[in-house]
């Protein structure tokens, strides 16, 4: 049977998130493809590989430790040996001591050495059971030593547990797995009695993702749903929403639900009803969004609202309104409405608004194929971004994700700045990069030094390059007309550098993060004003006198290039 591919439209929402989202935006984003790849879906060959180095580009950046999690779980679905192998392998170095990364990061490990755990030289002071059960997530029971193994329910670790219920609800365990005379729904069910809180929500976790178990092995009784700590009431309401058979015990659960005050518990039962309606459904699901106050759980009831639009008139009819209303919603809209009549009408309606850019930011095939309609001059930009794991953390992603936001908030540009980013780059990358990305503008953001820039080995440590060889690379591209170094005393190189572009923009000096950022957007700023480089550098330099940094301003330096 053929896998399911995502959808273009549902890829680009995932990319735009990853790259512009908050904290939440980005996890969540990376819970759906790993749900996808879980439940059989693929995204193309280009999109997955994108995907592959915008995961790697967070990994090395300063995340949220739930964001890295979730990075490493979407690289033990769907991460290569090539692509991910370091990020892996520095995140178990950088993140020792907290370990539900720890366990992740084992996973991806176990999934990109094939099972053959014992070769990952990084992974020698993970405990065994957490060697065993975090690989076992990704990794055939026949390629492991589960000879003897089991587990106390009264004695183990909480995160012992927590893995263990992963297993089960990934149903890689097989049955009595962690007790001969126990099965693994009453394990799961057992463990909804559990003083910790995370380790009942993840029982309730293991009845929703595994299909071979029902709400009949569930632990924790639904009507104490009240009375349950808001991860718990999350998972409890996502679980009911779906499963419960009786239609009217399942209406007065997710009429309850609605009224809880935990924001988290309102967002499990709107991810609930994602895929499910039955009639009589809306009555309550249109009142409760008039009333809702979250950003988050208002979105899913807007994509939940479109996706049964086929189903019920009063459904299509408030989606067209929230369409008109909150502008704020139509992405949700337009992804809950893919496949459906709803579109076609959402999309007529935005082009006679004349909105047709619905992910601005983002690359996808819907929006290059706008973008190639019109006759805006445009500037392709290659940001390598570079972060080695045994030099100091640069605020790369926030670099990146700043310039975005600017350049999506542009009113009116006069020439297109189109950005890719390329994250960890090793230093057999390099020229890769280039090829294929043939920009325009060649913008390095990392760690610099007098003549050489460093890029990353194969174990993610810092290599220098140096500036003759950069300059040999700048000379064989027939695209790259302007060089921005956003690195420590990166203008040594401008001398080599400038016979073969028409500018070069580096560093004096060691050089602030913040004003790195603030740079970069102000200057890719004026750059989509049709400024010429010289302009748009002095614009950038006076972003950061306007923002008191005068002193990081006076360190930038432009060098005229000698190609016309």
């Amino acid at each position: 049977m053929s896998k399911k591919t995502v959808t273009p439209q549902k890829a680009s929402f995932i990319r735009y998130q990853l790259e512009n989202g908050d904290d939440r935006a980005k996890k969540v984003a990376l819970q759906e493809i790993a749900r996808s790849y879980r439940s059989g879906e693929q995204f193309t060959s280009d999109t997955r590989n994108g995907l592959e180095l915008t995961i790697n580009g967070l990994l090395s950046g300063r995340q949220d430790d739930k964001v890295i999690r979730w990075c490493l779980n979407c690289i033990a679905q769907m991460g290569t040996r090539d692509g991910s192998l370091h990020s892996v392998e520095r995140a178990l170095q950088q993140h020792d001591g907290k370990p539900g990364i720890v366990a992740a990061a084992v996973a991806a490990a176990s999934k990109l050495y094939g099972g053959k755990i014992d070769e990952c030289k990084a992974l020698g002071s993970v405990q065994p059971e957490v060697k065993t059960l975090a690989a076992l997530q990704v990794t055939p029971p026949s390629k492991l030593d589960l000879s003897n193994f089991k587990i106390n329910i009264e004695t183990a670790d909480d995160e012992i547990l927590k893995l263990a219920l992963i297993t089960v609800g990934l149903n890689r365990a097989f049955e009595n797995m962690f007790h001969p005379r126990h099965s693994n729904g009453e394990f799961v069910s057992a463990l909804g009695q559990h003083d910790n809180i995370i380790v009942k929500q993840y029982s309730v976790w293991s009845v929703i993702e595994n299909t071979s178990l029902s709400i009949e092995n569930l632990g924790i009784p639904l009507a104490t749903l009240e009375e349950q700590p808001p991860n718990v009431q999350s998972k409890l309401l996502q679980l009911a929403a779906a499963s419960v058979k009786d239609e009217k015990e399942r209406q007065d659960i997710i009429l309850r639900g609605s009224y809880l005050d935990a924001i988290d518990a309102r967002e499990g039962l709107a991810k609930g009803l994602l895929h499910v309606f039955y009639e009589g459904l809306q009555d309550i699901t249109i009142a409760w969004f008039e009333v809702e106050a979250s950003p988050r759980v208002r979105e899913l009831l807007a994509e939940h609202i479109a996706r049964f639009s086929g189903h019920s008139n009063a459904y299509e009819e408030h989606a067209i309104e929230l369409f008109e209303r909150e502008p704020s919603l139509k992405q949700r809209l337009y992804l809950g409405a893919e496949g459906t009549g709803l579109f076609s009408r959402l999309k007529a309606h935005d082009l006679r608004d004349g909105t047709d850019d619905l992910f601005a930011g983002s690359d996808d095939l819907l929006i290059s194929n706008i973008r190639k309609t019109k006759t805006m001059p445009s500037k392709n930009v290659l940001m390598l971004c570079v972060s080695p794991a045994d030099a100091d953390r640069l605020r790369l992603d926030q670099e990146a994700r700043d310039l975005k936001e600017q350049l999506r908030l542009v009113e009116n540009p006069k020439q297109i700045v189109e950005v890719s980013n390329a994250w960890a780059v090793r230093t057999n990358q390099v020229q890769m990069e280039i090829l294929n990305n043939e920009p325009n503008i060649l913008h390095f953001s990392g760690h610099g030094n007098v003549g050489e820039l460093y890029f990353e080995d194969h174990d993610g440590n810092a290599v220098p390059v140096s500036a003759e060889a950069i300059a040999g690379l700048v000379k064989l591209s027939e695209t790259v007309e302007c060089i921005v170094l956003n690195a420590c005393y990166s203008a040594s190189l401008a001398g080599l550098l400038k016979p073969h572009v028409k500018a070069v923009i580096g560093c004096t000096a060691s050089i602030d993060d913040d004003a790195a950022v603030k740079f970069s957007s102000a200057f890719y700023r004026a750059i989509s004003h049709n400024m010429p480089y010289q302009k748009a550098f002095d614009y950038a330099v006076n972003e950061l006198e306007l923002n008191s940094l005068e002193a990081e301003a006076k360190k930038y330096d432009f060098t005229d290039g000698t190609l016309k």
